[in-house]
């Protein structure tokens, strides 16, 4: 079996590629695979600082071979902005074209800023084996860019990652509550002209709705539920879960998820226009219609290094967090998963 191994970064999103070279060794170590070839491929932008990187990257051994795929990227955007959403899916693209190219029959798809445990590269691979191919995808959940949930979770191609809190479970003044019935009622009775203008203003009042608090946690929310829920995001849609444990997903993000030959000759992003983010493109407009199914691995899951958020929204990419993920080591609920936040401390100096 052939194995590439892909890692989109430009220069700014370098800082965590050392350890993560540490970490890709660890799990080949670790493996009981045995590969024919195993291919890293990095792709990015045309900066020394990139090259420089996979120099460093040979280190790893074990007969890797290393490959660079660099084109003539736009200075960074702000992140999830169209611009940054397209050199995203243009470096996805080189990588797994070439991925493509070398043959490979599985490919393991890494973030720069994802550090993947030990036994995340063995454990997807048996997902894969898993029922004869009952998986096309295995993938290793991590915190989200914004320090929030784990990625995984239940999802619609109407609507591809759901709510983790539905209306009816949140804190709606009364006021708000008699505003938005009217201007549902508005939309529906609104002539073919007007539509438009009144579906904008329903939506902005929706999104203002989207942070009226929850009502309790998951647990008093389930407690209060007629019915079952499907939700988005790992810890509303699998609550209290984590060690030993691989669950159904209908989404991922590529940050460290293994796709089969299948899978692999499907992520394709043309047509891919920065309407919402390029993994999401792939899963909902190419493995969904297929029935490539995604299993989520709670067992191994990933650090995540992330940038310090600011009071206006920003990230300042000059201080980081680790994002620690773990599971919970006793008690009720051992076993479960768990994030601690700590200062990003890099394994060595420039």
């Amino acid at each position: 079996m052939k194995l590439a191994i892909t890692i989109c970064a430009t220069r700014d999103y370098l800082y965590a590629m050392p350890e993560l070279a540490v970490r890709i060794q660890a799990n080949l170590a670790y493996t009981t695979r045995k590969f024919s070839a195993i291919h890293l491929i990095l792709s990015g932008d045309e900066s020394p600082e990139l090259e420089a990187i996979a120099r460093k990257f040979s280190s790893i051994g074990r007969g890797v071979e290393i490959h660079t795929e660099t084109q003539t990227l736009p200075p960074s955007a702000k992140n999830y902005d169209k611009p940054a959403q397209m050199m995203i899916a243009a470096m996805r693209t080189r990588a797994f074209t070439a991925a493509r190219g070398l043959g490979a029959d599985a490919c393991w798809s890494l973030d720069s800023d994802v550090l993947p445990p030990e036994n995340a590269l063995e454990c997807m691979m048996g997902m894969l084996e898993f029922d004869r191919g009952y998986y096309g995808v295995a993938a290793c959940p991590y915190p989200s860019q914004g320090g929030g949930d784990f990625l995984g979770g239940r999802g619609t191609p109407q609507r591809p990652i759901l709510p983790d809190v539905f209306e009816e479970e949140r804190v709606i003044p009364k006021r708000m509550s008699l505003v938005l019935s009217a201007r549902r009622e508005r939309v529906e009775k609104s002539a073919e002209s007007e539509r438009e203008k009144e579906w904008k203003k329903l939506s902005r009042l929706e999104k203002r709705l989207e942070k009226m608090p929850p009502k309790g946690n998951i647990f008093e929310r389930l407690a209060q539920a007629k019915e079952w829920k499907r939700r988005g995001w790992l810890s509303s849609a699998y609550p209290a879960i984590g060690l030993g444990a691989v669950v159904p997903s209908d989404w991922c993000g590529m940050g460290c998820t293994l796709m089969g030959h299948r899978a692999l000759a499907s992520a394709l992003l043309e047509g891919y226009r920065g309407e919402g983010t390029e993994d999401l493109y792939i899963v909902w407009r190419h493995w969904f219609p297929k029935g490539i199914r995604i299993a989520c691995i709670t067992h191994a899951p990933c650090d995540h290094v992330i940038r310090e958020r600011m009071p206006d929204g920003t990230q300042d990419i000059t201080r980081l967090r680790h994002i620690q993920a773990f599971h919970e080591g006793s008690g009720e609920c051992v076993g479960h998963l768990r994030t601690r936040s700590v200062a990003f401390g890099p394994l060595e100096s420039e």
